[in-house]
């Protein structure tokens, strides 16, 4: 199954200004990757794209983490104003700062009332 980008309304908003302002804006489409890959001048910032109120996927605030930890900026933004800022290094809002969806688990993980208790029925490996 292929898995498809939803995209933020505000996006192409946020692309146009950045591009106004000499950015290079590339679309990422990749599972907990930010949305825009923006270059210019040497210089590397992703942007994840999101509407006020957005939340972010688990595999997005791990991805973050990871990316903030080697150097890279990361921000989220809202806004063309937001992004050029974010670009300028004025990051005000990281993965940290908006919400995340819980993760779903799985029913096989799901561990129920009597398996905590030890009343489940076979044996516990």
């Amino acid at each position: 199954m292929r898995w498809a980008a939803q995209r933020d309304d505000a996006e192409p908003a946020v692309v146009q200004a950045l591009q106004l302002a000499g950015w290079t804006v590339e679309r990422v489409s990749a599972p907990g990757f930010p949305d825009l890959l923006c270059c210019r001048r040497g210089q590397v910032v992703l942007l994840e794209v999101k509407s006020k109120g957005g939340r972010m996927k688990p595999a997005q605030v791990e991805l973050h983490a990871r990316l903030r930890a080697a150097g890279v900026v990361v921000a989220i933004v809202t806004t063309p104003e937001e992004a050029l800022a974010a670009v300028r290094g004025e990051v005000t809002r990281t993965a940290l700062d908006v919400p995340a969806e819980k993760r779903v688990r799985s029913p096989r993980a799901q561990v129920t009332p009597a398996v905590r208790r030890g009343r489940a029925g076979g044996a516990v490996g």
